[in-house]
């Protein structure tokens, strides 16, 4: 008679196999219905910021031009059953317009314009960043890259520097065209860019509105020291600073010209949607102008 052991064993030991295999493939296929799951979920997520971002945004216009713009915030004038806010401050502050949805307006007077350089207050604010006293480096590297000829200014950058370097672009020798092209610019390209970076706009300014200004552009701009700043900040804790008079006597500074102590028609706004963490964003450079032809204009539009 024939042994069946043999059988038997190599019968169990496929069986085995078979069901480690059904075992994996099922955990294999338990990991891919998950993974699709979270895909799905982070895709839902998404789409929902999206939507609340560009809603969020759309009240933003709708907020800027029926309120009243005054030195440093838009008055919400009249009843609105869109938000209930009473105002929109224009220095960049964060404001809630629900637990996960956030909007920031700066002005353009409130910041260093890119587009209507100043100089010197540039100068100060690398300065005031970085502690040093020499910044003549990255200013006249900024200047080569936006005039018009190829003469390198002394300690600046022109097209034989950057070929030299081996990078792959020269100088515009055009005026800058976004924000960030700052950070290939000699001198800039190390680290400083991002630390000038929330201080500086591609905006036009049409004056200084020391009213919606950060602590480091007012110390910048007003040429002013610490103790100034400390007084200027307290007095505007309370009311606006409209006049040259009152900037004098606080810090000893005069401005002049028209234009100053009020926010700009440029405007940065950014929306964040998500929370903690921000999903989608939206920033945009406007011009409101309030007008009925022609209520408001983007001048640069990113989403992240």
């Amino acid at each position: 008679m024939k042994s069946t052991r043999g059988n038997g064993g190599s019968a169990t030991i496929l069986m085995t196999l078979i069901a480690a295999v059904i075992v994996t493939v099922g955990l294999g296929f338990n990991w891919l219905v998950r993974e699709h799951i979270q895909a799905s979920e982070g895709l839902k997520n998404k789409a929902e910021a999206i939507l609340k971002a560009r809603s969020a945004f759309d009240t933003v216009i709708y907020l800027l031009l029926n309120g009243q713009i005054s030195w440093k915030e838009v008055i919400l004038v009249g009843g609105t059953d869109i938000t209930e806010l009473k105002t929109l401050p224009l220095d960049g502050q964060k404001v809630s317009f629900s637990e996960d949805l956030s909007v920031q307006i700066q002005e353009s007077n409130g910041m260093l314009s890119l587009s209507s350089l100043n100089v010197v207050a540039l100068e100060r604010l690398i300065r005031k960043v970085t502690g040093l006293d020499n910044v003549s480096g990255p200013i006249n590297s900024l200047l080569d890259w936006i005039d018009v000829d190829n003469l390198s200014r002394i300690n600046g950058a022109e097209e034989f520097y950057y070929k030299g370097q081996g990078l792959p672009y020269v100088p515009r020798n055009y005026a800058l065209q976004y924000k960030e092209e700052v950070g290939f610019i000699k001198g800039f390209e190390n680290g400083l860019y991002g630390k000038l970076q929330p201080y500086l706009t591609m905006l036009p300014s049409s004056g200084f509105n020391p009213n919606t200004a950060s602590d480091a552009v007012l110390l910048a701009y007003l040429d002013i020291n610490e103790e100034s700043l400390k007084t200027l900040k307290e007095f505007m804790s309370k009311k606006a600073i409209a006049s040259d008079i009152e900037l004098f006597a606080l810090t000893g500074r005069w401005l002049g010209g028209e234009d100053n102590f009020y926010p700009s028609t440029f405007m940065e706004v950014t929306v964040r949607a998500g929370a903690p963490k921000s999903i989608y964003s939206i920033r945009a450079g406007l011009r409101v102008t309030q007008n009925i032809y022609s209520p408001y204009s983007v001048i640069y539009w990113s989403e992240e």
